[in-house]
């Protein structure tokens, strides 16, 4: 029995509850509010949610004496509570009740099974949300359960602040346990039928979005209702401010939550709620990262120092116009420690404009620095995860835009590149890793992976000669793969001189297409390479007769 809900309580509210239906069947009742929460006193409200069936009146509140104590009933049509349930037709005011804790007085089951209903379409709901906000990120995240929960009370408390306090009433901390522990089952419940039917996967504590899911979430059409319901929702909720018997409650939990909390301005509630992106996992080297991390860079030394150790930090500006990348020097058992730190911020302004002028029409870059770091750490776990090599990802900072990565020791191809067009002789050497590069390419492109900035500034041939892709933010499962082998010929071509012969860049060509035709890339993709809509982007900075002789020989070895 739930604290301040004795049986003869229960029996005086089951007889107001029938006095309200009348003539209407009863299809079931709940108490929920502070004494099923836990912070009522005595003289606290009762709360309840009863749901009749062919209630034309669709939604009633009424104020019932009873022992000295208001009984607050909130009487809805069925149909209205399961629209509300299955589609929030009601900003899910009336669905609401059952996803925070609540106490059965009729039909236990049917609230039961509604519950379960509303909690799996919020997580579904929420799963659309990362799988659309985060298209890279969320093949890779680990979620967990409680996630869906407080991003869902999170929204709910954005959209309407008065019932902020219910939920930090009933996260108090002597609460928490228990109540967390009772919208959980729901939760978790939905959790295993959405795993059953192989949309979602629930192992060692961890929620992950399948592939499945994912492609069906991307593959439907627009949905415009999801709009129209935050209007929905949004118009419904402002109607509450006129009504008072419904605000009451409300009003009644904030009350209560004052008395503790009196120098809290309104405006800081809602950040007093659980940060939900603390349960939104990356896995990396260093253990499990929550979004909300806001490691610096100072924070990730002492994290992988021993602790009582003297830092000694260098930090050297390795480049990047659009990016802040960094070389991190510090020292680990007696051994220097070299990690690449690159900051990404948002290209605004006429940084960002003369790139893309430069593309337009044939390459769209992706410009938010929340969505570049997204996708360096998401290609490069799946690259890593099928043996490519890429740096290991060692940490990352999604709040501070940080991302921390192996250093790789060894040789920029565009040195290769140039040390070919300079020599005098065949460079054997230089064409075959070329030829490599152009493997790796065709690998990456089996894999679904374009990397969408494949210049040769990004590849460094390692000590150990393996050729390692080192500029991932661009990079995107299913994207343009013909701009890869496009970007990687012509801007090759432009370091030959306006007055050199083509015979370098023609050589480069060649053997970039026999690897990459070799590992499997296909000739269409070539031939595609050798159209006006890429060799249109590179003729700003490429010579003419590069741009031709390389378009000539995609159109040759791509079959055309």
């Amino acid at each position: 029995m739930t604290q301040f809900l004795s049986e003869g309580l229960k029996e005086n509210v089951l007889s107001i509850c029938k006095h309200i239906a009348g003539f209407h069947k009863i299809v079931a009742a709940c108490f929920y509010g502070p004494r099923v929460c836990g912070y009522a006193d005595e003289k606290s409200d009762i709360h309840v949610l009863l749901l009749l069936s062919s209630y034309r009146t669709g939604l009633k509140c009424y104020v019932k004496p009873s022992n000295g104590v208001n009984v607050f009933i909130l009487a809805v049509d069925q149909r209205i509570f399961e629209r509300d349930v299955e589609q929030g037709w009601l900003g899910e005011f009336v669905a609401e009740k059952v996803t925070v804790p609540y106490e059965p007085l009729i039909n236990e089951k049917y609230l039961r099974r509604r519950e379960v209903k509303v909690k799996r379409r919020v997580i579904w709901e929420l799963c659309e949300n990362i799988v659309l906000g985060s298209p890279e990120l969320c093949h890779e995240l680990l979620i967990k359960p409680e996630y869906f929960m407080y991003e869902s009370m999170m929204r709910r408390a954005r959209l309407f602040p008065p019932i902020t306090y219910s939920f930090l009433n009933m996260l108090r901390r002597d609460l928490r346990r228990k109540n967390v522990e009772l919208m959980m089952n729901g939760y978790l419940k939905a959790i295993n039928e959405l795993v059953e039917e192989n949309q979602i996967t629930f192992s060692n504590g961890h929620v992950k979005i399948t592939q499945r899911l994912i492609n069906t979430i991307r593959n439907q059409k627009p949905r415009f209702p999801v709009f129209l319901r935050s209007i929905q929702r949004t118009a419904f909720l402002h109607v509450l401010n006129i009504l008072p018997k419904m605000m009451a409650p409300l009003i009644q939990d904030q009350q209560t939550f004052m008395k503790s909390h009196q120098q809290v301005e309104a405006e800081e509630l809602v950040f007093r709620l659980e940060e939900p992106e603390k349960y939104l996992l990356m896995p990396t080297p260093l253990g499990l990262v929550p979004l909300s991390d806001k490691t610096t860079i100072e924070d990730f030394v002492r994290k992988t120092v021993p602790s009582g150790t003297t830092l000694d930090i260098k930090i050297k500006q390795m480049g990047g116009v659009l990016n802040s990348v960094y070389l991190l020097r510090f020292r680990k058992n007696h051994e220097e420690q070299k990690v690449v730190v690159k900051k990404f911020k948002d290209w605004l302004g006429f940084k960002w404009f003369p790139l893309s002028l430069w593309t337009l029409g044939t390459k769209t870059f992706a410009v938010s620095g929340r969505t570049r770091l997204e996708r360096e750490y998401a290609i490069n776990q799946f690259l890593q995860g099928h043996g490519f090599p890429v740096p290991k990802v060692l940490h990352i900072s999604h709040q501070e835009r940080l991302i921390f990565e192996d250093f790789i020791e060894g040789e920029n191809m565009v040195k290769v590149i140039k040390r070919i067009i300079s020599s005098k002789e065949k460079a054997t050497d230089e064409a075959a890793l070329v030829r490599e590069v152009g493997r790796k390419i065709a690998e990456a492109h089996r894999l679904g992976v374009a990397f969408g900035d494949c210049k040769p500034e990004n590849i460094i041939i390692a000590k150990d000669e393996k050729t390692y892709f080192v500029d991932l933010e661009q990079a995107t499962r299913d994207g343009n793969q013909v701009w890869d082998v496009a970007e990687f010929l012509y801007y090759s071509g432009h370091y030959v001189f306006p007055i050199f012969p083509s015979d370098s860049a023609e050589l480069i060509a060649k053997e970039f297409i026999r690897g990459y035709l070799e590992a499997g890339g296909k000739k269409e993709t070539v031939k595609r390479a050798a159209s006006a809509r890429y060799t249109k982007v590179f003729s700003v900075f490429t010579p003419p007769h590069v741009v031709l002789a390389i378009s000539n020989i995609c159109k040759k070895m791509g079959g055309g």
